[in-house]
């Protein structure tokens, strides 16, 4: 680039700041980018400089920054000496200002310090510091520079060296000297910040302070500190240094020499924090309502408190300390709603957390009248506490008269947090933002936390001072009820008791469940009985919210179950409150499902009640609830209150149907599947809530001992016992006959007359999978047969990828149960593959590297034939795999359609998984000729790019190759199906491997090559060789060396760790990866 004119340069530059088109000033920003990379730059800064513009001169500051930084090697050796005199001339003449030129510039010298010392300026803090006193009152280019302006210029170099130092990136050796260049000017900005602050102007006091605290986080020592300490209290007296001094104040607090200091600093601290002027400040900002006032003085306050608690907790009786607190309550309770009013409040909060942990760690004498060596040993502990905690010294009595004191303050800061609680009326609350709104929220949940920690100072006091409070509201509620139920007066009580009951809820989390003294109170008909019933508002809703809160209270205090439930249960029926009574409802079935059996007549008789007027977006919740509890019920007593709570969930499912039977045969509506973008019909919506409802009455009936590892003989046993109680129950209760019936029916036809519908068939798959267990009766639970019948049905009527999932599931849950145990009780008990009956292929199934417990062997498990239900369960999984295969492989035909349908491909893949490790009969029974095509199916299948479909298959074909049968005849069929597509399937890997999938499957595919050539070592060696022989393959970047290294090193380990590491290398070669970052991350 040429050297353009100074006039061209500065038309840009004013163009660059002045313009609102961001084209032109991206355009702008990038020629003058490029412009102080020429070496013509550096004559074109001080030209700049000279500018009568101030954004050229701010230009030619910033290009002498960006120069010195970037271009520092292009300085001639005897222009270094001269780049700095011609720095320090310019700042000096901007001394006066523009303050940002000056800072700009100052900035430049500092970057130049870094590079330049100390090989080209030594003691260069002394060398500016005595350079700029000699100029004071001195012309440069005709601007004379005052004391205040050298001091204010000076102190923005001091200010901006740490702070420098900080980020600069130089090698350890240089920063090591930087280091002590500037250890050596330390006592030089000391004492030069020392002379600001007694005689300096009141311009320049701020700005020394602002540069002590830049040193301050630098790290300098404290006692370099020490000396001029003084004469920064000082500055917290003053308003014109007050918040500058504050500053500094905070970093010492937070700097690592705090601890070691903490009674110099408290000691020094406490009495500007007592003074007369904080007090006053402090006053101002309260009755003032202003928080500009007294927000500096409240963090100064918070952080002291936050960093020296123990400090303050060993000398809490102190009468500074008492001003301190009171001032710290002021702030806590600061006027006005958090975020709308002020952000002041929210600044304590952390602090009483500190003071409680502080207080608790206080000894406590709980040894009585003990003898003298209790009381020595109480001594002994007492000295072994930390100077930090300043509990050094104190006995007995003096801890016991600080934790009394303590009750006094935390019970007045509880009253306190109460206030700051309350939400406004609600005429103003609809004027707040959505913002503002959730920063109150949030307020609150951190006044909730605080609360929690004043529970472990007061213990029940806090019950019992919340529950005096909310005794006292309901009085006023029925006071102003009486005399004008629609007045301000009574939504103004209802604020303020919503406010304790928040409290009352939050302390939920650390009261014991088994108190007995407050909550009694409370939940007693004079309170809880008074609490408002009949008026839809927030109190009613934090009301409920505290009933579910205290779940584990009433499952020690059922007495108290019913009352809750009265309260609750009602406020089912109504909006607003529904939301916050179900999940109330929720925490109480829940938490107290053994205790609601007895009262279980009655708690359905107070849903009855309500039931029709329950909004649908929650019943679903309220039906889980309800079956919680109606689970731990004996099967007998469980079917009457069942049938109370799904009798209108049946009746509105079997109109839906009756209505969907009616227009499917009257041609009226629409049986191919809808877009998501379209709204479902009337009736297909309602049946789907309707089954999301059943959905929630099957979860909540699911035993949470349903997953508990059994031995096999014990899951027969389960299953078998299961079995015989359904036969029991439906032979003698005609309910539980109508409760199966009509569950049958429900989901027989939603498969039959919905079968295209995505929404509905995956909401009976969920019902359907939630039914699946193997050890639990319940009469709307549908038994197996019916189940993968269902199954089976639905997935003929439409390939979604849900039933695919359900079959995988049911093969899981009750292949082992349902068809005669253990692989080797089938075949030995006459029921060999050689029969033919069930099994025709050369292949087989499981997992070597995974304990499969459908095919451990029981010792207790006498070879037997198998029973005919057993053959014909069986026959059902064989059919039901024939059905997935056939009706998967209907719509697919090429890899485009794989890729089209992802979804379904996974799911295939991942049910042919479950038959191979919990089935390998069933999946044998399919034709030498469909299982080899199916195999095939799935090795073309690795050359998709779909992430989803793709790991499916290699999940599928690790399972397949893992598989190692003890039984000699099933082994055979196996190995003769992988001799027969091995080639194809090892061509497949290492093409994979070679780059046609993604980098991230790799590590499936080398677990699918690991076993395959540890049980054929030969043949995959000749498969190997003779396909790496082939030009080109499996990519164009391995070279035969690498190819060559590749298969010797896998064929010579069989070192899991040290086969992926082989396997990994030639992926990254094949991919030119190697010896790249990226290639290096697996």
């Amino acid at each position: 680039m040429s050297a353009p004119s100074l006039p061209q340069v500065e038309e840009v530059i004013q163009q660059f700041y002045s313009s609102r088109d961001p084209a032109y000033q991206k355009s702008a920003q990038e020629y003058l980018h490029n412009l102080q990379k020429e070496g013509f730059a550096w004559e074109l800064a001080s030209h700049l400089l000279s500018s009568s513009s101030e954004n050229s001169q701010f230009f030619g500051a910033h290009t002498y920054q960006v120069k010195i930084s970037r271009d520092w090697q292009t300085i001639p050796e005897d222009r270094i000496e001269w780049m700095k005199d011609e720095l320090i001339r310019w700042i000096v003449r901007f001394s006066q200002g523009p303050a940002f030129i000056r800072t700009k510039l100052c900035l430049a010298l500092s970057v130049y310090a870094m590079r330049a010392v100390p090989a080209h300026w030594t003691d260069f803090i002394a060398s500016v510091y005595q350079d700029l006193r000699s100029r004071v009152n001195q012309s440069v280019d005709g601007i004379f520079m005052s004391q205040e302006a050298m001091e204010i210029t000076l102190l923005e170099f001091l200010t901006i060296i740490p702070e420098e130092l900080g980020r600069v990136e130089i090698e350890p050796v240089r920063k090591a000297k930087l280091s002590n260049e500037v250890t050596r000017g330390l006592p030089i900005i000391v004492s030069f910040v020392q002379e600001v602050l007694l005689s300096g102007t009141a311009s320049s006091k701020p700005k020394a302070l602002v540069c002590l605290r830049s040193w301050v986080q630098y790290g300098i020592s404290f006692d370099i500190l020490q000396p001029i300490l003084g004469l920064v209290l000082n500055a917290l007296l003053d308003d014109e240094t007050f918040d500058a001094a504050a500053e500094v104040w905070s970093e010492i607090m937070a700097s690592k020499s705090a601890t070691r200091h903490s009674n110099t600093i408290c000691e020094g601290l406490m009495p500007c924090f007592a003074s007369g002027w904080a007090k006053a400040k402090h006053l101002e900002a309260v009755q003032s309502e202003n928080e500009d006032i007294g927000k500096n003085l409240c963090q100064l306050l918070s952080t002291f408190g936050d960093n020296f608690s123990d400090w303050i907790a060993g000398k809490f009786l102190r009468p500074d300390i008492v001003v301190y607190l009171e001032m710290m309550m002021g702030f806590a309770g600061f006027p006005g709603y958090y975020a709308e009013d002020e952000t002041i409040s929210d600044l304590t909060l952390n602090f009483w957390y500190m003071l409680q942990e502080s207080l608790s760690e206080l000894p406590s004498d709980e040894s009585g009248n003990g003898d003298d060596s209790d009381a020595q040993e109480s001594q002994q502990v007492l000295s072994t506490i930390s100077a930090a905690s300043s509990t050094v010294g104190l006995d007995q009595q003096s801890i016991q008269t600080i934790k009394n004191a303590s009750v006094h303050v935390y019970t007045r800061l509880v009253d306190v947090l109460r206030k700051k609680l309350e939400f406004p009326l609600q005429s103003e609350w609809l004027t707040w933002t959505k913002d503002i709104r959730q920063e109150f929220a949030g307020h609150r949940q951190e006044i909730a936390d605080t609360l929690i920690n004043s529970y472990h100072v007061l213990h029940q006091q806090i019950l019992s001072q919340l529950i005096d409070t909310c005794a006292l509201q309901l009085d006023q509620m029925q006071e102003a009820s009486v005399h004008s139920p629609e007045n301000q007066q009574l939504e103004g009580v209802l604020v303020q008791m919503e406010a304790t009951l928040y409290c009352i809820k939050a302390l939920s989390e650390v009261v014991p469940h088994t108190e007995s003294s407050q909550l009694p109170r409370f939940f007693s008909d004079q309170i809880f009985g008074r609490l408002p019933s009949t008026i839809v508002c927030r109190a009613r809703e934090t009301a409920l919210t505290l009933v579910g809160s205290y779940a584990d209270w009433f499952k020690v205090h059922p007495s108290y179950l019913l009352p809750a439930l009265n309260f609750v249960i009602p406020a089912l029926e109504i909006p607003q409150l529904a939301p916050y009574a179900a999940k109330a409802l929720k925490n109480i079935c829940d938490t107290c499902r053994e205790s609601l059996v007895d009262a279980i007549d009655a708690f359905m008789n107070v849903f009855a009640n309500v039931e029709g007027a329950i909004d649908p977006s929650i019943k679903g919740s309220v039906v889980y609830s309800i079956s919680t509890v109606i689970q731990t019920l004996p099967v007998e007593r469980s079917i009457r209150p069942m049938a109370g709570l799904l009798g209108d969930i049946f009746r509105r499912s079997n109109e839906c149907l009756e209505a969907r039977r009616i227009a499917v045969a009257g041609g009226t509506t629409n049986i191919t599947p809808t877009s998501t973008e379209d709204e479902l019909e009337p009736v297909t919506a309602t049946m789907l809530m309707q089954l999301e409802f059943l959905l929630s009455c099957c979860k909540g009936l699911q035993s949470p001992f349903e997953d508990e590892i059994r031995t096999p003989d014990e899951r027969i046993q389960e299953y078998q016992k299961s079995v015989d109680e359904r036969n029991r129950i439906l032979s003698s209760e005609s309910v539980a006959v109508e409760l199966a019936r009509s569950m049958e029916q429900v989901i027989q036809g939603a498969v039959l007359l919905w079968p295209h519908e995505t929404q509905i068939a995956e909401k009976t798959c969920q019902i359907v999978k939630t039914m699946m267990t193997s050890s639990q009766f319940s009469p709307v639970y549908l038994p197996f047969p019916v189940l993968i019948r269902v199954i089976e049905t639905g997935f003929r009527q439409h390939a979604h990828s849900c039933w695919l999932d359900a079959a995988a599931k049911i093969v899981s849950v009750y292949y082992f149960e349902t068809t005669g145990g253990t692989l080797a009780s089938k075949m030995s008990g006459g029921n060999a593959l050689s029969s033919g009956q069930f099994m025709s292929s050369a292949s087989g199934a499981g997992a070597a590297d995974v304990v499969d417990v459908d095919n451990l062997q029981s010792s207790s498990q006498a070879a037997r034939p198998r029973t005919m239900g057993e053959l014909e369960s069986e026959s059902a999984f064989t059919q039901l795999l024939i059905v997935l295969v056939n009706k998967t492989m209907e719509g697919v035909h090429s890899v485009a359609d794989v890729e089209e349908h992802p979804d379904v491909i996974h799911s295939f893949f991942a049910v042919l998984s479950q038959f191979v490790r919990h089935a390998p009969l069933a999946f044998y029974s399919n034709s030498p000729e469909q299982t080899e095509s199916l195999m095939n199916f799935a090795i073309a299948g690795l050359a998709i790019q779909e992430r989803l479909a793709l790991k499916a298959i290699l999940m599928f074909l690790i399972e397949f190759v893992n598989q190692n049968y003890g039984q000699e005849e099933l082994k055979q069929r196996v190995d003769g199906l992988v001799i027969k597509i091995g080639p194809q399937l090892v061509r497949g890997i290492l093409l994979g491997i070679g780059g046609q999938v993604p980098r991230s499957m790799v590590p499936q595919l080398n677990d699918c090559l690991y076993p395959l050539i540890g049980r054929f070592p030969e043949q995959c060696r000749n498969w190997m060789q003779s396909m790496l022989a082939e030009p080109g393959f499996p990519s164009a970047h391995a070279d035969e060396a690498s190819k060559e290294k590749f298969i010797k090193g896998i064929m010579q380990t069989r070192s899991p760790k040290k086969f992926k590491d082989e396997v990994h290398m030639f992926s990254n070669k094949c991919r030119q990866l190697d010896g790249s970052v990226f290639g290096s991350a697996i």
